[in-house]
């Protein structure tokens, strides 16, 4: 038990160290932080939870959450954390397919702004092969159809249009057919 004890003691002089330095921090910086809007948030079982967060005068919070619009503390493989992102891209395709765009402009819009909505989640979660073809779907419909409805024909294979722009294509993918936007690879 005195192992333990130690242990705690070390814990709350690194939490009080922690809390020296961002004080310092706020000083040089001009920066100011909140610590009364500032959490913990545990995770499995922690000890004595309520003392640390004392020291750093912050809240105690419990997993998941939301975080720059992406939900944290799920199982990295959930369908879930993918749901604002596709619908966020329905949305787009809502405001769009109500004007009348050119094949060209269509292309442009799915270059710049649906390819990079889930840029930022793939930095931090691998993309399920079930979103990419609930997107790629989205993605095609809009660049054949455009404002009409129903059934259009379609000039060249979705999976030529994947290809690299070097070779004529949309989007820039690997060889297996995942997005380059993908920073880290999670097992």
């Amino acid at each position: 038990m005195e192992g333990f004890d130690s242990m705690m003691r070390v814990a709350f002089q690194l939490i009080r160290i922690v809390r020296m330095i961002l004080v310092v921090l706020e000083a040089v910086s001009g920066l100011a932080v909140h610590w009364r809007k500032s959490c913990i948030y545990p995770i499995k079982e922690v000890t004595q939870i309520q003392a640390l967060a004392n020291v750093l005068g912050c809240r105690i919070e419990k997993l998941p959450t939301v975080y720059l619009g992406t939900l944290l503390g799920n199982n990295h493989k959930e369908l879930v954390i993918w749901d604002g992102i596709i619908e966020k891209t329905e949305k787009k395709l809502e405001n769009w397919k109500s004007q009348y765009l050119s094949f060209g402009v269509r292309t442009i819009l799915i270059n710049s702004v649906l390819d990079s909505l889930p840029t930022y989640v793939m930095s931090l979660f691998p993309m399920p092969v079930k979103v990419e073809e609930i997107l790629d779907i989205l993605r095609r419909d809009f660049l054949w159809s455009g404002i009409k409805e129903g059934k259009r024909i379609h000039l060249v294979k979705w999976q030529t249009a994947l290809l690299s722009r070097s070779s004529v294509g949309i989007r820039d993918q690997n060889h297996d057919g995942t997005s380059r936007g993908n920073l880290w690879t999670m097992e």
